[in-house]
């Protein structure tokens, strides 16, 4: 027989929640929890299939008590088993993050294959702890929220064998968060509650996983967390946070407040040599959560903590899962009585129906839109094997680097053009705009060379590892859809490459060799627009000239096109 907890259900509650009891006990029972302290989401089957997420939601600061069931409710979607623990008050058995002495379910980390912690200041009972730091030592994955940088602070019992991962421990120094996740409490930078967080991407970090589908610049209500002079060990800086004047996604930033290191990776050798991955964030207010990039941007980051990287997919759900209301921080937003048996917590019924995203789709197809095909282009300056056409494709062979070009100019247009680089490292392109003069000189010199004009890069992503190896920068270009100017005039859109001359992608929506892509590329009056498998993702305006050929590049490598379609505007 099935039985209900005591609620403590304000009036609001009651309307907000009540109605779900029924269906909150078959549930739960889908999704049931190992014991009346546990909260346990199976995974509803994808590629996490097989792997367990444990989340410790301990901190009476940012509404982790909701904000971790939530991130387990849309990682669950994924296949993950998840399963969060709480601080409890162990007579009532009620969540209760004030409670700092009480995490039942610790045992749980046993089987975890990834620890997510989200806690503060706790001074756990020896036969918790152990599982805590038995976890630590094991070498799996650990990723750490906000305020998990000084987990532990023992004042009650100094002599516990634990109280060396105290956040003031001075062996290690910092303790557990800064051994671990690499740093420990040092102060808010950003004024608490006040001034907000524009989030952007390390310029040489753009292409790592934990940004797939992510913007490379994206705005939190969140204060940033100070750090020390020098994170510890190997850290590697992922995202910064520049603070902002207000609580506004629109406020300007804080002129004497550089942005500073809000999310890096780091290792951590175990007592016993083993390597694990560690991820940290020092974001992770509650409404921080309502915001989808850093919703994904955690995801993919427990992607890769897993070392499931390469099954990150950019158009996974991550729509908010369920009741979400984290109310204010601290005592005030405090739900007291929950217990991980709410009706709150349970996995809504659309989650286990939710159809895919939909994506943009590129009607090319309706009035006014022409096919380009041989009859099309005219060689400019490249060799008689580069360009060939079989069967509706173009093929080229990447020699000479040079372009083929349309027979006539266009002004305002609507281009699509699939493409497929054939071998890792792919490097292509398509202009748009090209000056007659630039088309004049290539075809009179007869010699390698690119034309003027704004340049949309078709490049493979095995292209940044093949500059890292040759130990060059990687942080001037990206491999999903740049936009820029040759030798003309263009503003780009932001987010920018560091030093301002190309629109990098807001997100990433190209696949690699091997694969099909499509580009849509709209240009009226001077602006430019690119849209990667039917998402928008980077462009400029103020281009000058803003008519001009079209060209295709060969610049190295094979790469072949195919559906290419145009559509002139007025």
């Amino acid at each position: 027989m099935t039985t209900f907890c005591r609620f403590r259900m304000s009036p609001y509650r009651f309307v907000k929640y009540g109605w779900a009891c029924c269906l909150a006990v078959l549930s739960l029972q889908m999704n049931p929890v190992d014991a009346q302290d546990l909260l346990t989401y199976e995974g509803q089957g994808g590629v996490g299939a097989g792997k367990h997420i444990v989340f410790i939601a301990a901190e009476s600061s940012y509404r982790s008590e909701l904000s971790m069931p939530l991130m387990a409710r849309i990682l669950s979607r994924q296949g993950f088993k998840c399963t969060v623990l709480f601080a409890m008050d162990p007579e009532s058995g009620a969540i209760d993050p004030r409670v700092k002495n009480n995490i039942p379910g610790m045992k749980a980390l046993e089987t975890a294959d990834l620890m997510v912690a989200f806690l503060r200041w706790r001074e756990l009972p020896d036969d918790q702890m152990k599982y805590f730091v038995e976890y630590t030592e094991s070498g799996k994955p650990i990723l750490g929220i906000r305020n998990a940088t000084h987990p532990f602070r023992y004042t009650k019992n100094p002599n516990s064998p634990y109280a060396r991962y105290d956040s003031s421990s001075e062996a290690p120094k910092g303790g557990w968060g800064r051994a671990v996740l690499g740093e420990t409490w040092v102060s808010h930078y950003g004024t608490n509650l006040k001034e907000s967080t524009r989030c952007d991407a390390v310029s040489s970090e753009v292409h790592h996983p934990v940004f797939t589908g992510v913007n490379r610049s994206f705005w939190l209500p969140d204060d940033v967390y100070g750090i020390s002079e020098s994170l510890r060990g190997d850290c590697r800086p992922l995202l910064l946070g520049q603070p902002l004047g207000d609580w506004s996604p629109t406020a300007t930033p804080v002129t004497d407040k550089p942005a500073i290191p809000i999310a890096w990776t780091k290792p951590y050798k175990t007592t016993s040599g083993r390597d694990a991955r560690v991820f940290t964030t020092t974001m992770g207010h509650g409404d921080a959560f309502k915001v989808e990039d850093f919703r994904r941007f955690l995801a993919n980051a427990c992607f890769w903590c897993l070392k499931m990287e390469d099954q990150i997919d950019p158009e996974s759900d991550m729509a908010l899962s369920g009741q979400y209301d984290p109310g204010p921080v601290g005592g005030k937003g405090l739900e007291v009585g929950m217990k991980p048996t709410d009706p709150a917590f349970a996995m809504p019924k659309m989650d286990k129906q939710r159809t895919p995203q939909i994506r943009a789709v590129i009607d090319d197809q309706g009035p006014g839109w022409r096919s380009l095909a041989a009859k099309d282009f005219k060689s400019v300056n490249s060799g008689e094997e580069t360009w060939s056409w079989r069967d509706g494709t173009l093929y080229c062979t990447g020699q000479p680097v040079s372009v083929l070009s349309t027979g006539k100019t266009y002004k305002n247009f609507e281009l699509v053009v699939e493409w497929m680089h054939e071998k890792k490292a792919g490097n292509s392109g398509v202009f748009v705009w090209v000056t007659p003069e630039s088309i004049k000189r290539l075809t009179e010199a007869g010699r390698p060379g690119l034309p003027d004009g704004i340049e949309v890069q078709i490049l493979d992503h095995g292209y940044t590892e093949r500059i890292r190896a040759g130990g060059g920068a990687t942080d001037w270009f990206g491999t999903n859809g740049d936009v820029f100017p040759v030798r003309v005039q263009m503003k780009p859109f932001p987010p920018l490459s560091p030093n301002g001359s190309r629109s990098f992608p807001r997100k990433h929506k190209a696949n690699g060799h091997g694969e099909w892509n499509q580009y849509y590329i709209r240009a009226i009056n001077g602006e430019v627009r690119l849209w990667v498998n039917g998402h928008e993702v980077s462009g400029g305006t103020d281009c000058q000239p803003a008519e001009g050929y079209l060209c295709l590049e060969s610049e190295g490598s094979p790469i072949q096109f195919r559906k290419i379609r145009i559509r002139e505007l007025p």
